[in-house]
């Protein structure tokens, strides 16, 4: 433990770390203050209307709501709820399977794929159904702008610059000694050689708290601004909430039942699990590769590279090859807006971007085991 400790030191006492962090925070801050105040003073006045009157839009809702002052932003939600009907039992899911199975008709694999998910999803929009889940108000008309806002561009923010941190100090911390020219010393004993089996380690413990640093702040400054304490109960398929894929827009479909809170609890907790496998990357490539530059180069290649491949599978109508790339963790990031939900083109699987994230975690560390091992007879001197 105090080897990990002393490895932690190395990282946080670094400047560059700390001014990182604090762009980090000041782009957030910048995304935040582009939001319209229409829509945040709108969002705020729902909620506080809903945490009085309740989620469910009912007889009973409409009835305290027409009973509450009249504003504005209560006059075009009253208009927005008035003879809302639940969605969910007139929608098709048949519609999703026949537009998406028509897109990988190349490829018979990919649309028997595809046509399963979606047979499965049919289940779900009963389930939907029967629960009333889009009879809930979430923000009304502002919802799927402030969802995917939140879960969207903000999560996506953050959790791509704890990625990048979490990426470069892992680096940072395996070339330690090769940056000050001790590695040879270090790796003359055993102890030595084991040390680097710590810094992936504590490269891993130090991803989750840079996940924090990044969050914790970021998040605190977006609900100070907005007010959720009427939406947390709301469920995330509420019928204001949607997605658009290929200019086909759909209900907001997830594979479980979400509450607003339980969804952004998943999210980060997913989101974690996906900081942790980029650190495992790029401990993966730092140890097979000794100049931190060109492992740095290794790192970049693989993520970007991957979305190239898969941009160019896509193009040249490989959906096969397109299915299975999408399992890559930079396509699991890019999606993080649709996280838990059936994703269109780019998932095959039911959570598939919690798939995605334990098997890459999984066969990461895997990886990373045999590096090290490999590490333990490598001469470190040739």
């Amino acid at each position: 433990m105090s080897l990990a400790v002393y490895e932690w030191r190395k990282l946080f006492l670094l400047p560059a770390l700390w001014a990182f962090l604090g762009l980090s925070l000041l782009f957030n801050v910048f995304l935040i203050c582009t939001l319209s105040e229409w829509d945040r003073a709108f969002f705020n006045e729902t909620s506080a209307d809903a945490a009085l009157l309740g989620q469910r839009v009912d007889q009973t809702f409409l009835d305290g709501l027409a009973a509450l002052p009249e504003t504005e932003n209560r006059t075009v939600l009253l208009q927005s709820v008035t003879g809302m009907e639940d969605s969910f039992e007139t929608y098709d899911a048949g519609i999703l399977k026949e537009f998406y199975t028509d897109v990988v008709k190349a490829s018979p694999t990919a649309a028997s794929w595809m046509a399963w998910k979606y047979d499965g999803l049919a289940k779900r929009v009963d389930h939907l159904a029967r629960t009333d889940a889009g009879m809930d108000l979430y923000a009304g008309p502002v919802t799927q702008g402030s969802h995917q806002f939140l879960f969207g561009t903000l999560m996506r923010s953050i959790l791509g610059e704890a990625a990048a941190a979490a990426m470069l100090g892992t680096l940072y911390l395996l070339s330690y000694e090769e940056i000050h020219r001790t590695e040879s010393l270090a790796c003359a004993s055993r102890t030595g050689r084991r040390l680097r089996r710590i810094k992936v380690l504590s490269s891993l413990g130090a991803s989750l708290l840079l996940l924090v640093l990044v969050a914790v702040p970021t998040l605190g400054l977006y609900f100070a601004r907005f007010d959720y304490r009427g939406i947390w109960s709301a469920s995330v398929s509420s019928q204001f909430n949607y997605l658009t894929d290929m200019l086909l827009t759909r209900p907001f479909l997830t594979w479980g039942d979400f509450t607003v809170a339980e969804y952004l609890a998943a999210a980060l907790g997913l989101g974690a699990a996906l900081t942790a496998a980029f650190s495992l990357l790029a401990a993966l490539c730092g140890t097979l590769v000794r100049s931190p530059y060109l492992a740095a180069l290794a790192v970049g290649i693989l993520c970007f590279g991957g979305l190239g491949l898969t941009s160019a599978l896509r193009n040249l109508k490989l959906w096969v090859g397109y299915v299975i790339s999408c399992f890559q963790l930079p396509l699991v990031w890019i999606n993080c807006g649709g996280w838990f939900t059936e994703l269109g083109l780019n998932a095959v699987l039911p959570w598939q971007e919690t798939i995605a994230a334990a098997g890459n975690l999984l066969l990461l560390g895997m990886g990373t085991a045999l590096a090290l091992d490999r590490f333990k007879r490598k001469d470190v001197l040739a």
